[in-house]
């Protein structure tokens, strides 16, 4: 094999001695301080190694390069200047190094090398064409340099050759982050873009489930005539979750293209040599401080992920977007509010049961006859109570929860108490969502409140009402089609009452959580709530008498204690 072995005829930066010879009387001084005296003399700063050690003794009166020459000779120190300090290392920690070139070619490095500035005659570099290697010998910073150059040229041209820009365009998921603001709070989701990041390259600034509490003053408004100050969540003006592309030279790359991505060069040719570590590291920094780290980006004007990378890592972004971009399961969240009086609760919860092939009870007080199903042990009903489950059924108890086809046997019962007064269906909202998206049914009086300052009046905003959170989660692989549902409900209501002109307001709060098949209903029994009323009523003309029209006047109070109840049933609409 032909091996062209040549040295560099580069120089590295000339140290600039002071004009005039140095004098010196060292009288077996430690050798350290006479290098540190000299380079103070020369106005040059100086680091030496610990390893540095000897004693000097004699009268020196000689040019500079030759006095650090002759310690060199004497003492086998080795020592370079960077262009920005001298540095002196011991005999014993002179090194070498190769350095293989597999993407460049050793020219390449050559000029690098020379551009920069610095390759030192006294430690010259060898450079084999054939071998597509260098060698260097010589001190430990200055071997690191000359490596760290050969390196990042070749890192370079690795770069300029392989790397491409493809763009993935999504179906489903969202390339972008989403924010999203619920009870106050900022939800932060994590698109495609993020998770993407989070695991190839480089970790986003905020994760995709951080959460950010609401402010003391998130319920408060501007003050009368007062500035904007602001934002209230800390967020920044610019929209979430939006990150621009761009693309070098001015091309521009369509959905399933990929072009050539081509590195800057390195630096040109520097005034000085101390800029040398700064122009490498510089080109070291300039992927985030990895040469071989992807660049992810999400454009959120087409719903598309950027990538550039090596084409060899395409195939496995491909492969995990393609997974990640997978249709959500369409649902739809029937909620049903009702408010039943508490006499008739009990009256409702004598036909509560849970049938299964095999049993079939039923709860209540105990008073009544069961009733019978088509799908029953006993589809008449058992004569008596203490015939079915009495013994099991503790008087006045309850359920909360109605599972399977006691859903729609549960309105049925409401629906003929309603006709007797005894119970109403309230509200019946209905939302469509995706799987494991929250769906939100708010109904709330919102109202202001008026609160005087030194200068200003506020307006805090206060509101009651019911809120029904349900986030839905179909369960992958599940046959019976099980569903999790998260249940956040929110009951208030404004009261007569007042504490300084202002209402008071009564909040119930239930949070649960449950596992139902599709189709199934989940009843979440709320707390008791009072109602009262006031009725007047009279005979014509004679109420109106004075005095003796109390007489032909009829007053009524009637107070009312109900309990309200929540009875959610998903649907997956789509497979």
């Amino acid at each position: 094999m032909a091996c062209a072995l040549f040295g560099s005829g580069a120089h590295a930066a000339t140290v600039p001695w002071r004009a005039g010879d140095f004098d010196y009387v060292a009288d077996h001084k430690d050798l350290k301080d006479v290098l540190r005296d000299f380079a103070a003399s020369q106005g040059i700063a100086t680091w030496i190694s610990p390893e540095v050690s000897g004693t000097v003794r004699g009268r020196f009166h000689e040019p500079p390069q030759r006095f650090i020459e002759t310690l060199a000779g004497g003492f086998g120190i080795a020592w370079y200047y960077d262009g920005s300090a001298l540095r002196v290392w011991g005999a014993n920690e002179v090194k070498s190094a190769t350095v293989n070139v597999t993407a460049a070619s050793v020219a390449d490095v050559h000029g690098a090398l020379d551009r920069l500035g610095i390759v030192e005659r006294r430690f010259p570099v060898r450079y084999d064409e054939a071998a597509r290697a260098v060698f260097v010998s010589g001190p430990p910073g200055y071997v690191d340099l000359v490596t760290d150059v050969a390196r990042r040229v070749d890192d370079s041209a690795r770069l300029r050759d392989a790397t491409e820009i493809r763009v993935f365009p999504l179906r489903y998921a969202s390339a972008a982050d989403r924010a999203t603001r619920i009870d106050g709070q900022n939800v932060r989701i994590a698109g495609v873009a993020s998770l993407l990041r989070g695991m190839y390259g480089e970790r986003g600034a905020a994760g995709g489930d951080a959460q950010t509490l609401p402010s003391n003053d998130f319920y408060r408004l501007d003050s009368l005539g007062a500035a904007p100050s602001g934002t209230r969540d800390g967020t920044g003006a610019g929209p979430a979750g939006q990150s621009a592309v761009g693309l070098p030279g001015g091309s521009y790359a369509s959905a399933g293209s990929h072009a050539i991505v081509l590195n800057p060069p390195l630096p040109p040719d520097m005034r000085g040599a101390s800029s040398a570590r700064d122009a490498v590291s510089s080109d070291a920094r300039r992927d985030g401080g990895d040469p071989d780290a992807p660049i992810i980006q999400a454009d959120p004007r087409t719903n598309a992920i950027v990538i550039r990378d090596r084409p060899n890592r395409m195939s496995d972004y491909e492969s995990v977007i393609r997974k990640l971009d997978a249709r959500p399961k369409l649902l739809e969240i029937d909620a049903t509010i009702i408010e039943i009086q508490d006499g008739a609760l009990q009256q409702l919860g004598v036909d509560w049961r849970l049938h299964t092939g095999h049993v079939d009870f039923e709860t209540g007080d105990g008073t009544r006859q069961q009733a019978g199903f088509d799908t029953s042990l006993n589809p008449q009903g058992f004569g008596a109570a203490a015939a079915g489950a009495a013994a099991l059924t503790p008087l006045g108890g309850t359920l909360t929860a109605v599972l399977g086809d006691a859903g729609r046997y549960l309105l049925a019962r409401v629906s003929a108490l309603e006709q007797n007064n005894l119970a109403k269906i309230t509200s019946s909202p209905k939302v469509a969502t995706l799987d494991n998206v929250e769906a939100v049914m708010d109904h709330r009086q919102k109202f202001f409140v008026r609160v005087s300052g030194y200068q200003s009046a506020d307006l805090y905003n206060l509101s009651a009402g019911v809120s029904l959170r349900v986030l839905p989660t179909v369960v992958p692989d599940a046959p019976d089609g099980q569903i999790r549902l998260d249940v956040h409900i929110e009951d208030g209501q404004i009261t007569s009452q007042t504490v300084d002109q202002i209402p008071v307001i009564t909040s119930s709060e239930i949070v649960t959580q449950a596992f139902v098949r599709d189709g199934q209903s989940l009843l979440v029994a709320g707390y008791e709530s009072d109602t009262d009323s006031q009725s007047l009523s009279g005979v014509p003309l004679l109420s109106k008498l004075p005095v003796i029209g109390n007489l032909f006047k009829y007053r009524q109070n009637q107070g009312t204690k109900f309990q309200r109840l929540f009875l959610v049933t998903p649907h997956i609409l789509s497979p």
